[in-house]
């Protein structure tokens, strides 16, 4: 159904039985605060293509409220203030200055900026920064199962979760896709110990400690067997393996680069202005 024509029986339906348009498309309001008029038109373009009959009057009745609402808002403004506090000119002007300056930085930060950081770029960095990437909790890679304590085969998962090679990873992504409730290879990639701990039915008081001694790690609750293999584990205190924190240098770098680039635009900008006259500084 055409917008407008859902505005219209819209309207109808909310007592406005009046018609809505007079001869030569001519619009009646449909609302009026102080010397402000509201149209049919004003709410058909804020209505989205495809919207019910039912859902078209819901939305325009509350269009209208939130006109009306804002409307009286700021005739209460405009009798409260004074000409000076209702004076917007400086902040516009200042405003607009700075969105030109931000648009032109930003198409010549897209146009221009090597955006690429290579992996001796992020090695370098790490290895300057270290101190900065130490570990605030433990870190794990390995596997974690869950499955119902109904599960088959359980002796077969727990050895294979134990050994954790490729045949057996292999053997218990089979199984899972079946039987397992939650499954999480997380072999090739670092995680916080804690992501896994919340899912353990377990209390785990001293995490470095208990991951020293414990590898493999089987526990129950009412419902569900968990298997947890830790295949590698660096402890709080550590420094976070690169992997881990590739992405935040490769930020870390991007930004340094984008300040840079700003500084030297701003400078070559300057030198072009004295090159050509531009400006002077009165003194």
């Amino acid at each position: 159904m055409n917008r407008s024509l859902v505005v219209i029986w819209a309207f109808v339906l909310l007592g406005h039985g009046c018609s809505l348009f007079e001869g030569n498309n001519h619009e009646e309001p449909v609302a009026r605060v102080i010397e402000q008029y509201l149209y049919p038109s004003d709410i058909s373009h804020a209505l989205p293509e495809g919207t019910t009959l039912q859902d078209s009057i819901v939305l325009a009745k509350r269009y209208i409220d939130t006109w009306v609402k804002d409307q009286l808002m700021l005739h209460r403004a405009e009798q409260a203030l004074t000409e000076e506090q209702k004076d917007f000119e400086k902040q516009i002007a200042e405003y607009r200055r700075s969105l030109l300056i931000y648009s032109y930085r930003q198409k010549l930060l897209q146009q221009k900026m090597d955006t690429v950081v290579s992996g001796e770029e992020v090695q370098s960095y790490y290895q300057e920064n270290i101190s900065n990437f130490i570990l605030g909790e433990d870190v794990i890679r390995g596997t974690f199962i869950k499955v119902p304590l109904s599960a088959p085969r359980t002796d077969e998962l727990r050895r294979w979760s134990r050994s954790n090679g490729e045949d057996d990873l292999d053997q218990i992504e089979k199984y899972c896709i079946s039987y397992a409730d939650k499954y999480s290879d997380f072999n090739n990639s670092w995680i916080y110990f804690s992501s896994i701990k919340v899912q353990l039915p377990m209390q785990i008081s001293d995490p470095s400690r208990y991951l020293s001694y414990n590898r493999d790690i089987e526990t129950t609750d009412a419902n569900y067997r968990y298997f947890l293999h830790v295949a590698a584990h660096l402890p709080e205190g550590e420094v976070a393996p690169i992997e881990m924190v590739t992405e935040d240098i490769t930020n870390i770098i991007l930004n340094k680069r984008k300040i840079e680039f700003f500084q030297d635009l701003e400078q070559r900008v300057y030198n072009d202005g004295v090159s050509r006259n531009q400006f002077e500084i009165y003194r």
